[in-house]
């Protein structure tokens, strides 16, 4: 196949073995369930759980490699945080999942930690994003290849890029196609210099192929692709200068076209600040915005129902942030706890909670290191790449 390779990613964690017969007792008795009924049960467990559940017996492993389970787990998984350290030697080899709900003022944090082998990107990944449950990780500049993983299961597929060289403004995002149920790659760029074409164009990977194919131009500015934008088939991001009407871009991966959403009505004028400091994403299901009002607040706006203007919310106010002088800070709204403070990752140095009806943050300590890190929403899944690239035999 051209440029492809499969590999295993080891995952170190604790699972959990069965030590004794009568520990079989509970996994018989569910085994004599409809399967149905069963698939309903394990899909509700938590990612770490059923991880730890392929190794209780090989008809559990057989249910949940099933791809039927895995479309029936993604629909009901859990959103977690994926911690990724950013390049410090090998420490960016990890990553980190992480469950949290809140318990009064505390946490109840489960983890997950994965290191990939040497032949997935270790130092610098230079763009990621996440559909599904897979990651698409694209190397430095000294690594030109597309990763694509799911790292529950321990697979990835090495994507080589159409050209040998990085072209000028390249970005990259793995989006889902559910009409033909094929997970694709895209890539958008500028040619190169010596060549007379100044627009931006693009090409599309349908995992499983094996090639590229180009779809036209691309009317885009050069972007940083937001990590947890694939929304309702769709990848989502601002450009670098937005304006009116066309704040929004789209890639629709049925449709394989470009395409704008409409922002809130006030958000007619924006200034460099605005698009430097903001972001998008989604939350709860939903679209969302962030608009900063000034360094110590910012609105979170929500677009109810997916393309329809009016639908925008603004459904929080985070107030009385850390303000520094001189300088605005980074703030990415990532989950809604259970009681309904929200999580969000602090200049990529801390994971701080906002209290809404204390209006106030405060700091978490359930992930700590020496260097800054990458933490983002992620809902996990049990999709299998051996599934997506459709048993294609791999060199």
């Amino acid at each position: 196949m051209n440029g492809r390779k499969r590999a295993a990613v080891k995952a170190s964690t604790s699972i959990v073995h069965v030590p004794n017969q009568e520990a079989l007792v509970l996994p018989c008795r569910i085994l004599q369930l409809p399967r149905r009924t069963i698939y309903e049960i394990l899909s509700r467990l938590p990612i770490k759980t059923l991880f730890q559940c392929r190794s209780v017996c090989k008809r559990f492993l057989c249910f949940i490699s099933d791809p039927e389970f895995a479309k029936l787990q993604l629909s009901k998984s859990q959103v977690c945080i994926l911690i990724k350290t950013l390049p410090l030697q090998n420490a960016s080899k990890r990553l980190q999942l992480a469950h949290v709900e809140a318990n009064g003022s505390t946490f109840e944090v489960s983890k997950l930690n994965f290191t990939p082998k040497s032949n997935l990107p270790t130092i610098d990944i230079s763009h990621m994003n996440a559909c599904n449950g897979l990651l698409c990780l694209v190397g430095s500049e000294k690594d030109y290849n597309i990763y694509v993983c799911n790292p529950i299961l321990g697979e990835f597929i090495t994507i080589q890029p159409p050209y040998k060289d990085r072209q000028r403004g390249s970005f990259w995002g793995l989006g889902y196609s559910a009409m033909m149920n094929q997970y694709k790659v895209l890539q958008s760029y500028y040619p190169a210099m010596e060549s007379n074409n100044r627009y931006a164009m693009a090409e599309i990977y349908t995992i499983g192929t094996g090639t590229w194919r180009s779809i036209g131009s691309a009317p885009i500015d050069t972007v940083a692709l937001p990590f947890n934008a694939f929304l309702n088939g769709a990848l989502h991001w601002f450009p670098c200068t937005p304006n009116g009407s066309e704040f929004i871009h789209t890639f629709d991966f049925d449709s394989e076209k470009f395409g704008t959403l409409p922002p809130p009505d006030h958000f007619r004028e924006t200034d460099k600040k605005f698009t430097n400091y903001s972001r998008i994403g989604v939350l709860g299901g939903c679209l969302f915005m962030i608009y900063f009002t000034n360094s110590t607040r910012f609105d979170i706006w929500v677009m109810k129902d997916y393309g329809v203007k009016e639908s925008w919310i603004k459904q929080f106010v985070i107030e009385n942030l850390y303000p520094k002088q001189g300088s605005w800070d980074f703030y990415e709204p990532m989950v809604v706890l259970n009681n309904g403070e929200i999580l969000m990752l602090f200049n990529n140095d801390a994971v701080v909670c906002y209290n809404q009806k204390r209006k106030n943050l405060r700091g978490t300590k359930f992930f700590r290191t020496r260097s800054q890190f990458d933490a983002t929403a992620f809902t996990p899944s049990l999709v299998s790449l051996n599934n997506v690239a459709k048993g294609e035999q791999i060199s």
